[in-house]
């Protein structure tokens, strides 16, 4: 009893503790020694100034000559002035400070003998000898000068062994393994786990994305941060009008094809006139700043589609008619900062990017008639309020409100429902798939919620003693989400589909009354950190992070439940001096707070009938071809004619909630070690190689063979995914001889039974076990990379160009599922160990050209022309492959079902019955070679 006493009081004096404190890293800090003849001096008054700081900020040089700034935005052109009576004045200009770093300028100052000032131009170095994290910065000057498409997922995938995508995979994580930050605000989709909203790109000013030894400030993600600050007005009025084009006509060929002859090929295609506004400065100078941005989405896509249902049977594509979709919408944000004086200041921000478009003409579902019946809505807001209270010289706290939400809907054109007179209506053909006539009804209908409210605080204190100095961060967030999603079944419940080869016509009538699938998290975090520096040198990043989740369904049952206890993640570092030179390494513990899975198959009330009725024989084309004729249907319909059709069965479908759970569900985790060494070898020029060692364990499955129906989940303890890496980066800020690039080569290994996040498809099946361990398909072992940009002349020329060596990829074989009450036809086991064939090498080359000059009106302006050309020496590299092999059967005398065919199915590979000969043809290439054109005018 004591014991359990004792453990409950640190919780609750853990959490008392951290209510002090919970912070995002959005800001920069500037610290040094102010000495005279190598010895401290205190008293030394210093101030700052910049573009980017509100009036100046003014400390004094402590005892130990100590002076330290907090709650610094990052920007350029900073200057620090130090004065002391009876000493020069000393002056430090063109200061860069970068996010989230710590910037250490020290300054020796000197007696006056003659009235002079000290002046020094440098620039802050590219190594930060403090920190144990490996991250990389770049700014909104390095990102406008190489291609881009204009998301915020492209710089994330220049990154040091990032694999491009919409939602691009870091380090051997997943695509839903990263956190997505705004000004310190989590903008990742609480329900996917991917990105969740979109800015305009010209509000950005600097991307930080931290790749390993992350601070336990942070969580909720295992693969990277991606840190994003957006511009915050000034003291002058500034802004920009951007132009971007794009069109159909200028891009080449579908790989390799003449456009429109393969029509799947032709949907990489897209025209767009794309316009861009921003505008900031100060409503009140020094104290109250805005900036304000817009930015329009309209574009059209090449699709194509069958025009008849004769058309569709045949699959001509030679007969599909092009249309051109369009993809509508825009960016807004706002963002207003003030200053009520030197200790208090306020934030706040709103963004919104409504997008909309027609979900089966964009995506290219040629198999539909009336393409235009559902439109996809996405998009929503996020909002955020931030007070900053400056307690003193050295401790400081942080307020923060945040509200977001990001819907994805699928919704009909118009508001009609299914019903037996008006039906969704279908044509069935073995041979080609299924066919969707212009019956008036949209086939679906699909709601969601994804929104959060979030409320956290931040203290942060700095500390010199006798044991070195200490910043210390103590941080609490709660938060408060709700997700989930209404499929309504046939958008009303009715479908008729006929089988012109067997003469029959099926009507189906659903009975579809589940409520919408909620699910209720209740998230709280808590955590602790401490910068130490216990030397001049050495440097000790020592924290601790815990988190509690708890996940209910819809009545609002707790489902999952990961206490304090079972999510103590410990975050350690260290960082040592030499010379301006860093070594760094780091252990991090990252526990993934995910378990809605476990939740959906626990929801109530998700089961659902349906009552089948058919005609048979019966020719429709004599009738009138009912798709098409309503009142041929009306003269058939089950409502007025039920003597027409036999009743056949009832089948019910969906989730009947009872989804069993053995033991808890533990939490997955993973452990990562880094070790590392920066060089600054010139001061605008850094090196670096760096290596990681991240395991992933404990993923929790639905590990019941039995086909019951019954979801049976489980931890299964140990390891299951693992990545290892060495990575060498050379970095180079813009400085005078007009160049800068981020370059980068990794050599790495990805293994695994899945590349997917925590719960994947292993062990769901008997036959998704042997050979399931192997090289992943992102495993790419080479990567090289260069992105960089020189500036002549008024001109620039920008270049991107990235090799990876091919994915890796293994043979699965197609048998027949042999296991009683599966529900499925077939499964795709291994034939041979995952991972043992590799897909080609490919590379891809982007160049961005430039030319801008400069002019004056009421203030200095620059007017910028631009090309971006995507892929420009149009490689065709295969990115697809088919992988089975053949039809074959396992060699067993086992019956399906029983514990003896189990255990051979999960020992053994089936056995080749028959070689199909698509296996090993690509099916998917890069993009073809396209432009852009753009104009940028800027003041």
């Amino acid at each position: 009893m004591e014991v359990k006493r004792m453990k409950k009081f640190v919780w609750v004096l853990m959490l008392v503790i951290a209510t002090f404190g919970f912070s995002q890293e959005k800001y920069s800090v500037l610290t040094g020694k102010v000495t005279v003849g190598g010895n401290p001096l205190p008293g030394v008054t210093i101030k700052l100034t910049g573009p980017s700081l509100m009036g100046q900020r003014a400390v004094v040089s402590d005892e130990k000559g100590t002076y330290r700034f907090n709650l610094l935005p990052p920007g350029k052109n900073f200057q620090l002035d130090a004065t002391l009576s009876g000493f020069s004045p000393y002056v430090r200009k063109n200061l860069t400070l970068a996010l989230g770093s710590t910037i250490t300028v020290n300054i020796e100052m000197k007696e006056a003998s003659v009235s002079e000032e000290i002046v020094v131009t440098a620039e802050a170095p590219l190594v930060d000898t403090t920190a144990s994290a490996t991250s990389t910065n770049v700014t909104s000057e390095f990102i406008s000068k190489i291609s881009n498409d204009r998301q915020y997922q492209s710089i994330m995938s220049i990154m040091p062994g990032a694999i491009e995508g919409n939602n691009p995979t870091m380090l051997g994580g997943s695509s839903s393994d990263n956190v997505y930050m705004v000004d310190g605000a989590d903008t990742t989709d609480p329900l996917t786990h991917t990105w969740g909203a979109a800015l305009n790109f010209d509000t950005i000013d600097e991307v930080q994305v931290v790749t390993g030894g992350v601070s336990a400030e942070y969580g909720r993600g295992q693969g990277a941060v991606v840190n994003l600050v957006t511009k915050s007005g000034g003291n002058k009025f500034h802004g920009s009008v951007r132009y971007l084009a794009s069109n159909i006509d200028w891009n080449s060929e579908a790989e390799g094809k003449p456009f429109g002859s393969d029509p799947a090929g032709s949907t990489h295609y897209t025209s767009e006139d794309r316009w861009s506004l921003t505008l900031g400065g100060p409503i009140i100078k020094d104290k109250l700043w805005f900036f304000v941005a817009y930015e329009t989405r309209d574009k059209t896509k090449a699709s194509f589609h069958y025009n008849s249902i004769e058309d569709w049977n045949n699959q001509d594509p030679s007969t599909m008619e092009q249309i051109e979709p369009a993809y509508s919408g825009h960016y807004f944000s706002i963002k207003l900062t003030y200053q009520l004086n030197e200790n208090h200041s306020f934030q706040a921000f709103y963004s919104k990017d409504p997008i909309s478009f027609p979900n089966a003409a964009y995506r290219n579902y040629t198999n539909y008639e009336n393409p235009f019946m559902v439109r996809q809505e996405q998009g929503g807001h996020v909002g955020y309020f931030e007070w900053n209270w400056v307690m003193s010289n050295d401790s400081f706290m942080t307020f923060k409100y945040q509200k977001n939400s990001s819907p994805l809907n699928q919704v009909p054109v118009n508001d009609l429902w299914s019903t037996p007179q008006n039906p969704v209506m279908l044509w069935y053909w073995a041979g080609a798939g299924t066919y969707y006539p212009d019956a008036g009804i949209a086939d679906t209908r699909y709601l969601s919620t994804r929104k959060f409210d979030s409320y956290s605080v931040s203290w942060s204190k700095f500390m010199d003693t006798g044991w070195g100095s200490h910043d210390f961060k103590l941080g609490y967030e709660y938060r408060d989400s709700e997700y989930g999603s209404r499929s309504y079944a046939w958008n009303g419940g009715y479908r008729v589909t006929w089988y012109p080869q067997y003469n029959e016509v099926d009507y189906y009538a659903y009975n579809d009354n589940r409520p919408f699938a909620t699910t209720y998290e209740k998230y709280t975090a808590m955590f602790g950190q401490d910068k130490w520096a216990v030397t001049d040198r050495l440097t000790l990043n020592i924290g601790f992070r815990t988190e509690q989740l708890k996940l209910e369904n819809l009545e609002h049952q707790e489902v999952v439940k990961n206490d304090f206890s079972d999510t103590l993640s410990p975050r350690i570092g260290f960082a040592y001096d030499l010379d301006g030179d860093s070594i760094h390494g780091s252990y991090s513990r990252y526990y993934d707070a995910i378990g809605n899975w476990v939740v959906t198959n626990s929801q109530p009330g998700q089961l659902y009938t349906r009552d089948n009725y058919y005609i048979w024989p019966i020719d429709l084309y004599s009738l009138g071809e009912p798709w098409h004729n309503h009142d041929a249907w009306m003269a058939m319909n089950p409502v007025d004619h039920p003597e027409l059709w036999t009743f056949y069965r009832t089948n019910t479908y969906g989730n009947a909630g009872d989804a069993q759970i053995l033991g808890t569900i533990d939490p997955s985790y993973m452990d990562e070690f880094t070790i590392g060494y920066e060089k600054q070898l010139t001061p605008n020029m850094s090196a670096g190689i760096n290596f990681w060692d991240r395991t992933w364990k404990d993923v929790y499955e639905d590990s019941d063979f039995d086909a019951d129906g019954v979801w049976t989940f489980q931890t299964v303890d140990g390891d299951w995914r693992e990545y290892k890496a060495v990575i060498l980066t050379l970095q180079k800020k813009l400085s005078d001889d007009g160049f800068q690039f981020l370059a980068s080569y990794t050599f790495s290994s990805t293994k695994g039974v899945s590349s997917a996040d925590n719960s994947t498809v292993y062990l769901d099946s008997v036959y998704d076990v042997y050979n399931w361990y192997g090289k992943l398909g992102t495993d790419h072992p080479h990567m090289l990379k260069f992105n960089g940009s020189y500036t002549f002349n008024g001109f620039t020329v920008g270049l991107n160009y990235q090799f990876l060596t091919g994915g890796a990829w293994a043979a699965v074989m197609e048998v027949a599922d042999e296991i009683p009450g599966s529900g499925s036809d077939y499964q795709y086991p291994f034939y041979e160990k995952r991972g043992t064939r590799r897909m080609p090498s490919w590379s891809r080359a982007d160049l961005h050209v430039e030319y801008q000059f400069d002019f004056k009106l009421w203030q200095t302006m620059s007017l910028s022309l631009y090309t971006d050309i995507f892929n420009v020496l149009n490689t065709r590299c295969a990115i697809g492959v088919d992988s089975t092999i053949g039809f074959g059967h396992y060699d067993t005398t086992a019956t399906p079902g029983t514990q003896a065919y189990t255990d051979y199915v999960t020992t053994h590979a089936p056995v080749m019955d028959e070689a199909y000969d698509t296996f090993g043809q690509y099916t998917n290439y890069t993009m073809p070679r396209s432009y852009y054109f753009g104009a940028a005018l800027k003041f």
